[in-house]
């Protein structure tokens, strides 16, 4: 199971430190955040530098319906990107040449780019799989690799599937919409796979037992029929995805890089202030505060993951991290998580993933009678998590 950054705002270094630790196995840029010129110094750097890190750009045309909202936080996307990137209504691309066409504009800006494989434009399928919108998405994905053959690039192109939550729920429309993708004529080589939530703090919205099942489900059903799966924003549920049989997951350094929300996009409804600096255990499956830490690391030794990027966390400064340095733990654990839990036996896998959700119940039992946690910090995770693989199982008819 493969790690990516999932790029997006004040990168700084933070990338380019994480490769010099092999902490990632690849990027994933965001339009949206980075200057073209940027950009393609930062891809010719990797190439340069990094030649076996995998580059990716992700068109983030499912926010296409915002073009045209003056409010919409789209940024480089309308400066730089708009030879793909124009104003859609819904209407037009239920016109298979719109879509022909906007798939050519989007493949043809990537060849131009020194990224290692393409990524084709979709939009958002928004409330089910039984709409109009899950129709014109799958028109997306049936043309995506006619459309990259035409440009005689010899890189291999992936559609894009973005779908939400709400979308997840009844299970029998995702079957059929699987079984649709599957049996393609002209097949990408694999799925950037998006999930979405009403926004990017709605913890509960992926936290959830039927939302985790079929993500599993996803990943499983498309890997046994060819296909590999990247999972977009994946957090900390990326090794289990990996269990089901996902190629690679991604987060990055904001919490709006660790869960996809269209509400990333969306007009600003004011200021906030700076996220409290938080450290993934292994242990607990989570992230608790550092001052949670900085208690715990003496009460609950076992809360500590006991590797390099555990430095980052100094008791002489109360276990804060610095900001930029923060999401190198972040990678560093799901790498680790990876490692781990993942196997190419996918049986002994999911008793992997089982018994990390067990031993955390467990660890969280200890933690929870010295300390009380943050809300985020909680075990409310655990059971949706435990269910959720139960009911992949059932699903995938595994067991």
């Amino acid at each position: 199971m493969k790690l990516f950054a999932q790029h997006g705002a004040q990168e700084g270094e933070k990338v380019n430190e994480a490769l010099d630790r092999n902490l990632l196995d690849g990027v994933i840029y965001s339009p949206r955040d980075v200057s073209l010129a940027t950009l393609t110094t930062k891809l010719d750097g990797l190439a340069e530098n990094h030649s076996t890190i995998e580059r990716f750009f992700d068109p983030q045309y499912y926010s296409i319906f915002l073009n045209g909202n003056a409010e919409a936080k789209l940024n480089y996307l309308l400066e730089d990107y708009n030879v793909y990137f124009q104003s859609r209504r819904r209407s037009q691309l239920e016109r298979e040449n719109q879509i022909r066409t906007d798939l050519q504009a989007a493949l043809a800006f990537q060849k131009n780019l020194h990224v290692t494989s393409m990524i084709a434009p979709n939009i958002l399928i928004p409330n089910s799989l039984n709409s109009i919108e899950a129709l014109i998405a799958k028109n997306f994905i049936r043309l995506a690799a006619e459309e990259h053959r035409a440009l005689n690039d010899p890189r291999p192109v992936y559609a894009t599937l973005a779908i939400s939550r709400n979308a997840l729920i009844d299970k029998q429309p995702l079957i059929e919409f699987l079984n649709d993708i599957t049996l393609l004529e002209d097949p990408p080589k694999g799925f950037y796979l998006l999930i979405s939530a009403r926004n990017t703090e709605a913890r509960s919205d992926i936290y959830n037992t039927d939302i985790i099942a079929a993500w599993m489900f996803i990943n499983h059903t498309l890997k046994v029929n060819g296909f590999e799966v990247i999972n977009g924003y994946s957090d900390i549920l990326t090794p289990f995805l990996g269990a089901a049989g996902g190629y690679a997951g991604a987060l990055g350094w904001w919490s709006n890089l660790r869960a996809f929300s269209l509400d990333r996009f969306a007009p600003s409804t004011g200021g906030g202030r700076l996220p409290i600096q938080r450290y993934v255990s292994l242990s607990l499956l989570n992230r608790i505060t550092f001052f949670e830490l900085d208690q715990l690391r003496t009460l609950v030794p076992s809360v500590l993951n006991n590797l390099p990027c555990d430095d980052l966390y100094n008791t002489q400064a109360g276990s804060a991290p610095q900001r930029n340095m923060e999401v190198l733990q972040s990678w560093e654990a799901v790498k680790h998580l990876n490692n781990s839990l993942v196997a190419s036996d996918q049986p002994q896998a999911l008793v992997n993933c089982r018994n990390a959700v067990q031993n955390a119940s467990t660890a969280y039992e200890t933690v929870q009678s010295l300390l009380r946690l943050d809300s985020k910090s909680n075990a409310e995770h655990l059971q949706p998590l435990s269910d959720g693989i139960n009911l992949f199982s059932e699903l995938a008819e595994l067991e």
